[in-house]
């Protein structure tokens, strides 16, 4: 089963590449003005033209989109995004190699999409990736809660291509497992981002104490926590009044509107609610103890603080980080030949070549990068 769906989306996605006629670049036309709320409520009214829209990006695990809170409708499709000429992608999705063959623009829907490669672009991409690689208490970040950059917008000039929903419940066959409707870029100007307040560089060091709690402050405490798996909108206000009243036992002033649901601490079976705040240094976790006779919650309060002379660096301090990737399908042969073994559904020896390939990446290839200074190979 799990073959033929991987089968079927990497058909979906060829398809997408595949093309009768190319339109070369300097036959491009110029692009039609369009709101980013028009473009997902009308999509088909753009649907294989070249476009220019702003609105903000986001980048993250499986989501490269464009969006703007004004109008981002759950129920509407998405508009994905990705870079024309040989750019690799840059972030993580099924069913995709992140890579591509150099020297050759993008071919999609009849059309050739070059890529201006200008310092708008670097600046975009700049901010769209630069990231700790782990929370100042060591713990792996989640979501986008580790990018110094967020939100992100820019201006975007590129090929339009509108989804083929085919019913109610459907989806356009655009990016991950075909989310959305496809913007391609050619070009990107006046990018803005503001800086979070996630902390860069310095060093840091954590504590942490507890307070257990009785009825029936415990049971009081709970039931605000107990909106977790419930649909009434005033649950979220709850939480974060359970969190300020956490905040205040210790006397800690937090702006709990702008921090974050602590998902590495929720992933404690017999926790019940868990914060950290927007700069990553402070963080409530809340654990019912359920093998006691009375209800009872105990809160583990984190706080890390800077060691001295090694304070992280300023907000306003420029801040970017370098990303190095290889690939089994930067080899052509390779390529070609996986290709062929998907093309004919040969997938144990599609897997072995795949394989194969991939051992030399670990004794061929330009590697210095890896053995150079630490925080730079990081």
């Amino acid at each position: 089963m799990l073959r033929f769906v991987f089968s079927v989306l990497c058909a979906v996605f060829l398809s997408i590449l595949c093309v009768a006629q190319v339109e070369t670049a300097s036959a491009i036309p110029a692009p039609r003005a369009a709101s980013f709320c028009d473009l997902k409520r009308n999509p088909a009214n753009y649907d294989g033209q070249w476009i220019t829209v702003r609105g903000r990006v986001s980048m993250e695990f499986e989501d490269f989109s464009l969006y703007d809170p004004e109008c981002n409708a759950s129920n509407l499709p998405g508009v994905w995004l990705t870079f024309g000429g040989d750019q690799d992608e840059i972030t993580v999705f099924c069913c995709v190699n992140r890579t591509r063959k150099k020297g050759a623009d993008l071919e999609v829907g009849g059309h050739r999409v070059p890529l201006v490669r200008d310092e708008a672009l670097r600046e975009l991409q700049r901010v769209l990736q630069t990231q700790r690689l782990r929370r100042p208490d060591g713990h792996q970040c989640e979501s986008d809660e580790c990018y110094f950059y967020r939100p992100v917008t820019a201006t975007i000039t590129g090929l339009f291509l509108a989804g083929q929903a085919g019913g109610e419940n459907s989806l356009p066959g655009y990016g991950h497992l075909g989310c959305c409707h496809l913007l391609v870029i050619k070009q990107v100007t006046d990018v803005s981002a503001e800086r979070t307040q996630v902390p860069a560089g310095g060093q840091v060091k954590c504590a942490r104490e507890a307070w257990d709690i009785s009825p029936p402050d415990a049971t009081n405490l709970k039931n605000l926590l107990a909106c977790a798996t419930s649909r009434d909108e005033a649950c979220d206000h709850d939480r974060q009044g359970a969190f300020t009243r956490i905040a205040a036992h210790w006397t800690d002033r937090i702006d709990v509107t702008s921090g974050h649901e602590d998902r590495y601490e929720d992933a404690n079976a017999d926790s019940i609610g868990s914060w950290v705040s927007a700069d990553l240094l402070t963080s409530y976790s809340v654990v019912e103890k359920k093998a006691s006779t009375t209800a009872k919650l105990s809160i583990t309060r984190q706080m890390c603080v800077a060691v001295s002379n090694e304070s992280p660096n300023v907000p306003s301090d420029h801040v970017s980080c370098q990303e190095y990737a290889m690939s089994w399908r930067d080899d052509d042969a390779s390529a070609q030949l996986v290709d062929r073994l998907m093309e004919k559904e040969n997938f144990d020896a599609a897997d072995a070549r795949i394989a194969e390939a991939s051992k030399a990446i670990l004794s061929e290839g330009d590697q210095s990068w890896r053995l150079g200074d630490p925080k730079i190979a990081a």
